[in-house]
């Protein structure tokens, strides 16, 4: 018999973690953890189970984003179903809408792990859903943006392969890299202390002022990167080269398969084959442990998305995000204070933060 909830119950949330491991069609930013990291931005969050005889069957983590009076329930990429269940997927929107009514939310948006039509590899994520879904009948796009969607998978086809054969899909400058990487001391150490992490952490930072993106403060994020280590969700490791760290690379464990997250190396030693040799190491792990893929994700910029393709990595682009207004003339005041707030949105992020540390 199936039967669907949603649940905040930490048994519940324990059995979809191991769900999305155990399952090739686990994403990464539906670990109960990624989705609770949301609550430190004074967001709520929400689970919903669809279960048969008691097992887990799919599902999908909810983000209920609140400014003021404005509240915004978001999946930022479900639902996650099992093989040939995709009948289910409008019994699941109809819930999640009418759950999206019911917290009194004026906007409703939700981004599926539904490959867009010409993309033929499928066993990560939904099957080919009716042309009359429900999901068709929302607004193509993204108006909420402070809640991040999965655009697609970037994958290095590892299946059946050795190491060897899968750097035969690399592009040239990589294979010499590697090549390099011989006449250098480097060691690749997985982390898991607060101090290390820590460490691994000021990498990620330093890289992304150097490049010029945003990146969530490690204050916000420690607690979510810890749980992650800690109970196997998640691979933190940092490259050590006479005796200093001078890069680092996480990655998130789900779905049979590695998903690369963040990296960075100290902008004096760039000029070194660090990136190369990190994911090296975890295409080596990938291996080990049978995966079919390792994921270096898409994004990022075009020097980026350049070295993202150097691994003989293949793009599949998901279906864009889907949105629904619940209640347009609250919606439409959001969208004008929105614009004129958006250039102050990494300082409200930080301020959201802090009061939330204070009023705890």
């Amino acid at each position: 018999m199936i039967q669907s909830f949603f649940t905040k119950e930490q048994n519940w949330l324990d059995k979809w973690d191991n769900y999305l491991q155990e399952t090739e069609r686990g994403l990464y930013n539906q670990m109960s953890f990624w989705i609770k990291s949301y609550d430190v931005y004074g967001f709520d969050h929400d689970f919903y189970i669809i279960t048969e005889n008691d097992k887990i069957i799919g599902g999908c983590g909810i983000v209920i984003a609140k400014f003021s009076v404005f509240k915004f329930l978001i999946v930022p990429c479900g639902p996650v179903l099992d093989k040939n269940q995709e009948h289910l997927m409008d019994l699941v929107l109809n819930n999640l809408k009418e759950y999206a009514v019911q917290k009194n939310c004026c906007y409703f948006q939700i981004n599926l792990p539904l490959l867009k039509e010409g993309d033929a590899f499928h066993d990560y994520t939904l099957d080919k859903i009716s042309s009359n879904s429900i999901f068709y009948t929302g607004l193509e796009g993204t108006k909420f943006k402070y809640v991040i969607p999965l655009f697609g998978m970037r994958l290095v086809d590892l299946h059946n392969k050795t190491f060897d054969e899968v750097v035969q899909g690399f592009g040239s400058n990589h294979k010499r890299n590697l090549k390099k990487v011989s006449s250098f001391d480097f060691q690749f150490q997985q982390v898991t202390t607060k101090e290390a992490i820590a460490e691994a952490y000021e990498c990620f930072v330093q890289n992304a002022q150097n490049k010029g993106y945003p990146l969530r403060s490690y204050d916000s994020i420690k607690d979510t990167l810890q749980n992650y280590v800690d109970n196997n969700q998640a691979i933190i490791a940092t490259c050590v080269y006479q005796n200093k760290v001078v890069g680092a690379i996480y990655v998130m464990i789900c779905g049979q398969r590695l998903i690369y997250i963040n990296g960075g190396v100290l902008k004096q030693y760039q000029n070194l084959p660090i990136s190369v040799y990190m994911h090296c190491e975890l295409i080596r792990y990938s291996i080990e442990k049978g995966y079919k893929s390792y994921d270096v994700s898409v994004g990022g910029s075009e020097g980026v998305i350049r070295f993202k393709e150097g691994f003989g990595s293949q793009l599949f682009n998901f279906e864009n995000s889907r949105y629904w207004v619940l209640k347009p003339f609250y919606f439409k005041i959001y969208i004008f204070m929105e614009k004129w707030l958006k250039p102050y949105k990494q300082s409200i992020a930080k301020l959201l933060f802090n009061l939330k540390k204070v009023f705890k």
